[in-house]
């Protein structure tokens, strides 16, 4: 699969490109062009402006590319002007619809699959309206269905009673889910919930301390449901749960699809927000912001330590730049450096999530 990546960059957001970048490789995209526009404001028809459109269609006929990929959230009209300019072959999608491929790549368990699902197509409902109304509207004309609405009216009654369906399943979960946890707090067992990032190496400390060997490496979002275990340390047992990784501006219907795994954060006695210490200033700041937005929508005033990871991979100047921003961030958490990979300081951690879950009982 090749692609051509595009950003409209404004002033007052971060860019996205290169995230977008390592998004699509760890999809399977082979990437041929990126393509970057700087503007005041994106283009409401197009998101770039013409000229820049014209620049893509070149490099598409140019490369072959079979998909381009936006980093800004595309609107439904948006996506199919774009697409009519570029040709009908051309898929194009935005940094959400790649969001979802990977899910769908990486899914393993039902109630995964079922989130996806839903988010999927409540993403994509007004873009599947918009092309069959479009196909309706330009010559291509598909009839009219057995009770004489056309069928884009159809599409979007069958999705919204699957849409209702998916909901209903949903709702049977997550009950299931809470009925998990419940059990876990009567068997007098605190829970701490790994978080972080994702690639942050959260499952790489879960493997670690729980003596598993759950996937890791397998590029953005190795992990997308829970996944708990017993330890003991020094004579204290509590379950360690392994949970999704955070990403910046997910769209909320994403972010909704997955209340499940995220509502279970918010379940627990404690959390450890994992953090790659390995990341430059600028890009740590963001994701360290990103996911305490999260944390805090949705598991608000709930005990924290921070690991900060990776530090096999940093020198001690970068060490201490990264310690710094953490500690702007949240300045009265405890913040103990790490590398789940060699296993450095580990011990430290859990020698001090004890301390925190005794002080809670």
């Amino acid at each position: 699969m090749s692609a051509i990546l595009v950003e409209c960059q404004v002033p007052g957001i971060p860019p996205k490109i290169e995230e977008l970048e390592d998004l699509a490789r760890s999809r399977g995209y082979f990437v041929l062009k990126k393509l970057i526009q700087r503007r005041g404001k994106p283009d409401a028809a197009y998101v770039i402006g013409r000229g820049k459109l014209a620049e893509l269609k070149r490099l598409v006929m140019e490369t072959g590319a079979d998909n381009v990929i936006f980093a800004n959230t595309l609107k439904a009209g948006q996506a199919f002007r774009i697409r009519r300019e570029l040709g009908w072959r051309v898929n194009v999608i935005d940094r959400n619809l790649l969001v979802l491929e990977i899910f769908e790549q990486r899914a393993m368990t039902k109630e995964a699959k079922l989130q996806i699902e839903l988010a999927r197509l409540r993403y994509t409902l007004p873009w599947a309206r918009e092309f069959v109304r479009y196909r309706n509207l330009y010559g291509e004309q598909v009839g009219f269905s057995a009770m004489g609405e056309y069928l884009h009216k159809v599409y979007e009654a069958n999705a919204r009673r699957r849409i209702k369906a998916l909901k209903e399943e949903l709702r049977k979960a997550r009950l299931k889910t809470f009925l998990r946890v419940k059990k876990r707090h009567e068997a007098g067992l605190p829970v701490v919930s790994l978080t972080g990032y994702t690639q942050a190496g959260k499952t790489t400390f879960f493997n670690l301390v729980a003596g598993e060997s759950k996937p890791v490496g397998l590029g953005l979002f190795t992990t997308l449901s829970t996944f708990a275990r017993r330890i003991s340390i020094e004579g204290m047992d509590f379950i360690i749960v392994d949970s999704i990784g955070f990403i910046e501006d997910l769209h909320p219907l994403i972010l909704d699809a997955f209340h499940a795994t995220l509502s279970e954060i918010g379940m627990s006695d404690a959390i450890l927000l994992i953090i790659d210490a390995s990341d430059p200033p600028d890009i740590l700041r963001r994701k360290v912001s990103s996911s305490k937005e999260v944390l805090y929508r949705v598991a608000p005033g709930l005990p924290l330590i921070i690991a900060l990871n990776k530090i096999d991979l940093v020198g001690e100047e970068g060490l201490e730049a990264g310690r710094r921003v953490v500690e702007d961030l949240f300045p009265s958490t405890p913040i103990i450096p790490i590398s789940a990979r060699r296993g450095d300081h580990v011990e430290e951690v859990l020698l001090k999530l004890k301390e925190l879950l005794m002080n809670l009982s």
